[in-house]
């Protein structure tokens, strides 16, 4: 295709390649998720009220919400990376960089 976004991993069988802005969204995703669960077994609670009724009705429902809320625009921005590929990159950059802003931002306000 000769694009030339970081890749940071070619699968040998398929020859799809997985980018780093892509690595990097899901990572932000999955230490918010991690973290959150940590933050709400100690007592904090969770600021979205749909988020935090799914904690109430359970870890599971809460963690299979995080979940899919993840899997999904990143599997729309890979299907888009297939039929115009700098407009998925730019988006996924665009995408993390939010996420990392506002993860930063809460725990700017969590209590000391």
């Amino acid at each position: 295709m000769g694009h030339t976004a970081a890749a940071i991993h070619t699968c040998p069988t398929s020859g799809k390649r997985v980018y780093l802005s892509t690595a990097v969204l899901l990572t932000l995703g999955l230490v918010d998720l991690v973290a959150t669960l940590a933050w709400l077994q100690l007592g904090f609670h969770e600021g979205n009220p749909l988020f935090a009724a799914l904690w109430r009705m359970g870890p599971s429902w809460f963690i299979l919400a995080k979940t899919a809320l993840l899997i999904g625009p990143v599997a729309l921005i890979e299907y888009v990376r297939t039929k115009r590929f700098w407009s998925a990159e730019i988006g996924t950059w665009v995408a993390a960089g939010s996420y990392a802003y506002l993860w930063v931002g809460h725990l700017l306000h969590l209590p000391r």
